[in-house]
């Protein structure tokens, strides 16, 4: 799973509605809102919500090889409970005040994206007579160039429809008159879950000297079966639970490109793990937080940059779902 300056994930169904909202409809299914004689002026409150916002999330991550992530660009098109009597012309503007109520409300400590990141297109929409949506659309954008200024781990953009003006009987709509623009940062080396293909080097030869730790105590097994020739000795604990296992590689070990370990069946595989290097095994560095591809019972860590250590730290932080055992049979690395 190769990575690029923009890969898709978790969000894409949200690229594909915010890239359905640049195609205007010509017409749409009339409606009111429940006792309102007043046609209503609103940004679409849809089932791609951020915590019960009508809101849009992106996310990008901040490597050794730079900043990649998702293509941030949203567009929102106004749109009114009845057809437009006459042209209404819709006003906008984004309300950093709102973040802090967002906040408050959904226990999140999002702040404001800094003045010259932003591209926001588009002064003002046009709601032509005798349609229900705008003909143009208000399109917000992060450049590729500008992800890296991103260095908060989360940012909101809240979009708001301020004024309304051309038709009589028509308002800003009271209750969906904003749209939230989510950018989550997070600072990693780490793909998101790796397979074998993905993986560059050789696969280390000898592991003589090399030992673990574990702070939990084994229900079987010993730690040095990870080090021996094949998947045939294991260790585990159960019931399956969050553990810190280091291994010392005996001495300092230069451009490690990835982790490849064994959970004896996909039975027992990881889901997430916390992942730290260090050269005295007492000041360790964080390269980020593992995601694993569940497809084998070998799973991959790959660094973007290798990285030269002699311990290696796993904090284990998720296993499949039902699985009694957090177990490894193997452990090695790629240089």
């Amino acid at each position: 799973m190769k990575s690029s300056i923009i890969f898709r994930n978790k969000y894409t169904a949200l690229f594909v509605l915010a890239a359905s909202m640049f195609v205007s409809c010509s017409k749409e299914k009339t409606f009111d809102f429940n006792g309102d004689s007043v046609n209503r002026v609103y940004f679409n409150i849809g089932s791609y919500t951020v915590k019960n916002y009508n809101g849009y999330a992106f996310s990008i991550k901040h490597t050794p090889i730079g900043s990649i992530g998702d293509d941030i660009k949203a567009a929102f098109p106004a749109r009114i409970t009845q057809e437009a009597a006459e042209n209404v012309k819709v006003s906008y503007a984004i309300d950093n005040s709102l973040i802090q109520t967002y906040n408050a409300e959904k226990g999140t400590n999002y702040v404001a994206v800094p003045a010259g990141i932003l591209d926001v297109s588009t002064a003002e929409l046009t709601i032509p007579q005798g349609r229900m949506n705008s003909t143009d659309s208000l399109k917000v954008a992060v450049p590729k160039e500008k992800m890296s200024q991103l260095t908060a781990a989360g940012y909101l953009v809240p979009l708001k429809i301020t004024s309304v003006n051309g038709a009589k009987n028509t308002e800003v709509s009271t209750n969906a008159n904003t749209v939230y623009v989510v950018i989550s940062t997070k600072q990693t080396n780490l793909y998101d879950a790796p397979v074998a293909a993905d993986i560059t080097g050789t696969l280390n030869a000898v592991r003589t000297g090399w030992t673990a730790t574990l702070d939990a105590t084994l229900s079987s097994g010993s730690l040095p079966n990870m080090f021996d020739a094949g998947t045939n000795t294991s260790w585990y604990i159960t019931p399956a639970k969050s553990v810190n296992l280091v291994v010392n590689m005996n001495g300092s070990i230069t451009g490690i490109t990835a982790v490849r370990f064994h959970t004896s069946s996909t039975n027992y595989y990881l889901t997430t793990a916390n992942v730290s290097t260090s050269a005295d095994g007492v000041t360790w560095v964080s390269q980020g937080a593992a995601t694993f591809s569940i497809i084998n019972a070998y799973q991959y860590i790959k660094f973007y940059a290798p990285v030269t250590a002699r311990y290696i730290k796993l904090e284990v932080t998720g296993w499949r779902s039902g699985s009694a055992r957090i177990m490894f049979t193997d452990f090695n690395i790629y240089r």
